[in-house]
């Protein structure tokens, strides 16, 4: 099944969710995440309707969390327009998640998805794998999950883990 990112139906948003509970920690109290410098709540969602102090049911996490990647995979098709498979959607919706849509969509790997260079455009995502000048695949750096994350992201966009 092939979709435009802008055009997402809900069982792919829901694939993606599913996906995220895998390497996001659903976290029912606000919490102030310091390497991004704001406000989360439930598994990494920020932004307006997270609220400081707040507990948050399953039922209401979930219902953000869905509400939050259908908003990024919306911003998302502002600059990718190509057709996707369903496993590079969840894929490349599980890698903005985590980088956020500005980044995505100013990346190589955005580029490279609208010439149609899927393939090359997966390899981008092993790269990704920084924070605040850190390599997290030195496991001394004490982030080595991302390195994790992102060979898991590179193998799905490429249909192995559809």
């Amino acid at each position: 099944m092939k979709a435009r990112l802008i055009a997402v139906p809900l069982v792919v948003v829901l694939a993606i969710v599913a996906a995220l509970q895998g390497s996001e920690k659903r976290v029912h109290t606000t919490y102030w995440d310091a390497l991004g410098g704001v406000y989360t709540a439930c598994a990494g969602v920020t932004g307006p309707g997270v609220v400081p102090g707040k507990t948050y049911t399953d039922a209401e996490c979930e219902a953000m969390e869905v509400g939050y990647v259908r908003t990024m995979l919306a911003h998302m098709g502002r600059c990718v327009t190509a057709e996707l498979e369903f496993y590079e959607i969840k894929a490349w919706g599980h890698f903005a998640y985590n980088v956020g849509t500005a980044n995505f969509c100013r990346s190589t790997a955005a580029r490279l998805l609208n010439q149609g260079k899927n393939k090359e455009a997966c390899a981008q995502i092993a790269k990704w794998r920084f924070i605040k000048g850190k390599d997290c695949a030195v496991r001394a750096n004490r982030c080595y999950g991302i390195v994790t994350r992102r060979a898991w992201e590179e193998s799905t966009c490429l249909g192995a883990n559809g």
